[in-house]
């Protein structure tokens, strides 16, 4: 009877000791608002990501732009020298009627005299006019070849940027495919995070998105212990107490990060 009673006190202070009373699943003390907050800040986290994503397309993008815009250059400026030699081989041809003109009627005043001294005076400006005309002349010719030249590096360039635009041409594409096929999954994960948002309290959702636009990355984190789950700054204990009693958030006083009980 003595070792029954025994074993009975045994069994009964098992049963009692605290070591074995079921432990209880930290997530399921997490407060639900925090929960549902929780859920929304990953949808940001991917969001973040997607526009990262999508703004590492820019730079691709700009070198492509940045070849094509030397090469419009070029072309730009040889085509505007161009238009320049034009305007002045119109003035040396524009020169040469003029001159032409006066050697005419150098002609005709020199057919017309009647002294040797008249003869004289006129002939001088006769051929004083005929080296003008070949002067202007010359000057037109020598404009001309220029042009010619200009005009066949214009047709060059030309060609050079018509295979600038034809290399990019694929990877224009595909750049503009994966463009739009980023923007969708923004899209998209967009109308989910909001979807998602409709269930986190107006006033913690605002708190949080008020910090998250600043920080543009992980934003919530749960207390390690008596510390920031993001930089180990020691939160005081009735700070704490009143997190866990009400779900609140409370910013980290060392690096800003709000901070949440219950994991």
């Amino acid at each position: 009877m003595e070792a029954v009673s025994i074993v009975g006190s045994a069994l009964r202070y098992h049963a009692m000791c605290p070591c074995n009373t079921p432990s209880t699943d930290t997530s399921e003390t997490m407060h639900p608002d925090v929960q549902s907050l929780l859920e929304v800040q990953h949808d940001d986290l991917e969001i973040y990501g997607l526009e990262a994503k999508l703004s590492s397309l820019a730079p691709r993008l700009d070198a492509l732009e940045k070849e094509r815009a030397r090469a419009a250059q070029e072309l730009d400026r040889a085509s505007a020298a161009v238009t320049v030699e034009e305007a002045r081989h119109r003035d040396a041809t524009h020169r040469v009627d003029a001159n032409r003109q006066l050697v005419e009627r150098s002609q005709r005043a020199y057919e017309s005299v009647t002294t040797p001294r008249e003869a004289n005076a006129a002939m001088i400006q006769l051929e004083q006019t005929k080296r003008m005309v070949d002067d202007s002349e010359r000057e037109a010719t020598q404009i001309n070849g220029r042009i010619v030249e200009m005009r066949r590096h214009v047709g060059d360039l030309q060609a050079a940027l018509a295979d600038v635009e034809h290399r990019q041409s694929d990877a224009r594409q595909a750049l503009e495919a994966e463009r739009a096929e980023i923007e969708s999954q923004i899209a998209q994960a967009r109308e989910k995070r909001d979807a998602k948002a409709q269930s986190v309290p107006r006033a913690l959702l605002s708190k949080y998105d008020k910090v998250r636009r600043r920080r543009r990355a992980e934003t919530v984190f749960p207390l390690r212990g008596p510390s920031c789950g993001a930089c180990d700054t020691a939160i005081p204990t009735q700070r704490r107490a009143a997190m866990a009693a009400t779900g609140s958030l409370e910013m980290c006083e060392g690096c800003g990060a709000l901070l949440y009980a219950g994991e």
